[in-house]
């Protein structure tokens, strides 16, 4: 799929992952079917690339964003297939709860 490459082109993207990584939970996007969400999750994934590229020029190799997006903190995903979210985009923080951590005794 190719997209504009301009950082404008993602006005849209941005202010969405700028309202995910300000909610406690994310933030959930419905389409009107589920390839439309897919091909949104795409975008999102796509500018992500944008911003990680800019970031590259923009910061110093050392700097902990060289290279990197602050976007980089959320998870993308559709719900199941065949369920009532199967069109819908899901933008959550990643967080230690999504894993199954036990100690080694």
């Amino acid at each position: 799929m190719n997209f504009n490459r301009s950082l404008f082109a993602f006005a849209d993207i941005q202010e969405a992952f700028e309202r995910a990584l300000n909610s406690d939970k994310g933030v959930r996007i419905t389409c009107k079917s589920r390839g439309a969400a897919v091909s949104l999750r795409s975008r999102f994934n796509y500018w992500r690339t944008l911003n990680r590229k800019d970031n590259a020029i923009t910061y110093d190799p050392n700097h902990v964003m060289h290279g990197r997006s602050i976007y980089d903190r959320l998870v993308l995903r559709i719900g199941p297939k065949g369920g009532l979210t199967e069109a819908t985009l899901f933008i959550e923080p990643r967080t230690i709860e999504d894993l199954d951590i036990e100690e080694i005794t």
